[in-house]
């Protein structure tokens, strides 16, 4: 009997801390649980939208989806979780264009890896140029300070106009450019360029003119031969 009651006891007992093993690695925070988790977090999406308060001033509002309850996303010191599996909601905090944006990733109160670090997103919205709603711009749409998005700095409305002006002047230029000025050529350059480029005119003008001397020289050489021979 006390046997029997010996061997009840042991198999109580190793059945309680079997049970009491089995809760504890469900709640074990294994490789193989916390790569899964980061694997949805690597799926979570991030979209911008361009948004204008009551002055008309440009921000941006970010847009959380395809995130499920196991996850919980920390941002600007808030934590937000879900309830239905790929749940999309807003970050309540307006943000800034032209700036780089962290979004940590913790296991979520239903996981095993409760409130531990998984992954990091990053988010880079864009420069919003509000000197683009000018009317100037309408008709300068490809200035580049136009830009909806450019990435610069505009110092001031002023430093935009001076800028300005000087993007029209350069279109001015464009659309009447000067003549490349030429080097001055001297006397006998010019002659040259008359002569070939009148040349139906100046070559037989030459030519009659070389047969002229051709006969004077001739007419001279006689003359020349016949004095020579009265002397003689």
């Amino acid at each position: 009997m006390k046997n029997k009651v010996f061997v009840f006891l042991l198999l109580s007992i190793f059945i309680f801390i079997q049970s009491i093993l089995k809760v504890d690695a469900a709640n074990i925070c294994t490789q193989t649980i916390y790569n899964e988790l980061k694997r949805d977090a690597y799926k979570v999406s991030l979209s911008w939208e361009l948004k204008f308060d009551e002055k008309n001033n440009g921000y941006f509002e970010v847009t959380v989806s395809n995130m499920n309850s196991n996850i919980l996303l920390v941002f600007a010191g808030m934590t937000y979780e879900i309830e239905e599996q790929n749940e999309t909601f807003k970050i309540n905090s307006p943000l800034l264009g032209g700036k780089t944006y962290e979004f940590e990733f913790y296991g979520g109160y239903n996981s095993p890896c409760t409130e531990e670090y998984i992954y990091t997103k990053y988010l880079t919205l864009p420069n919003y140029n509000s000197y683009s709603e000018l009317e100037e711009c309408i008709e300068y749409e490809e200035f580049p300070l136009c830009n909806k998005w450019y990435d610069g700095v505009i110092e001031s409305k002023e430093y935009f106009y001076s800028k300005l002006e000087e993007y029209i002047e350069s279109l001015k230029s464009e659309d009447n450019p000067e003549k490349p000025k030429t080097e001055e050529k001297n006397i006998f350059e010019k002659i040259i360029d008359f002569y070939f480029e009148n040349i139906i005119i100046t070559l037989p003008t030459t030519i009659l003119f070389l047969v002229f001397i051709i006969i004077i020289i001739i007419l001279k050489v006689k003359k020349a031969k016949q004095r020579i021979k009265i002397d003689i």
